[in-house]
């Protein structure tokens, strides 16, 4: 284990900082990709890196703590979803391109997508972070791709 690890276990909020910018960058196109705004995007990954940083001494390793992030992401995502369902949301003006298509998904689409894609999970470990079957992820990313190839 690191010594900027350990460091960040014990509460040392600079070392929890270094640690945090080698995956936030990634995170943030999760949710920016995955939610209807870059306010919403930046609210998730802050909440989410504020639940890891609380729970980051039992994760043993780097690497789980980077699980955590995702998971924390992921249950953030979720809840937003779960607000859309009950109002509309109200996008962006100029999205891009790819965020524009990736609207026309459903949200298990457009999420099995964005973290296939950014992180570069099989459906299993989708589906570990995700609450989803593996099953339903991989239902999704086949339903998704064939959407993205008619739509590209």
């Amino acid at each position: 284990m690191s010594d900027t690890y350990k460091n960040a276990q014990e509460g040392d909020i600079d070392a929890f900082a270094e640690i945090y910018s080698k995956i936030y960058t990634r995170l943030y196109y999760l949710a920016y990709h995955s939610l209807a705004n870059r306010e919403e995007a930046v609210q998730a990954v802050k909440s989410a890196a504020g639940e890891a940083y609380s729970l980051i001494r039992g994760c043993g390793t780097e690497e789980e703590f980077n699980g955590l992030l995702l998971k924390k992401l992921c249950e953030q995502i979720i809840r937003y979803y779960r607000e859309y369902r009950k109002r509309q949301p109200e996008y962006e003006t100029n999205p891009t391109y790819i965020k524009s298509i990736m609207r026309k998904l459903t949200d298990a689409e457009r999420f099995s997508v964005a973290v296939w894609a950014i992180f570069g999970f099989s459906p299993h470990e989708i589906s570990m972070f995700s609450g989803l079957s593996e099953t339903v992820v991989t239902a999704k990313l086949r339903s998704a791709g064939q959407k993205l190839e008619a739509m590209l």
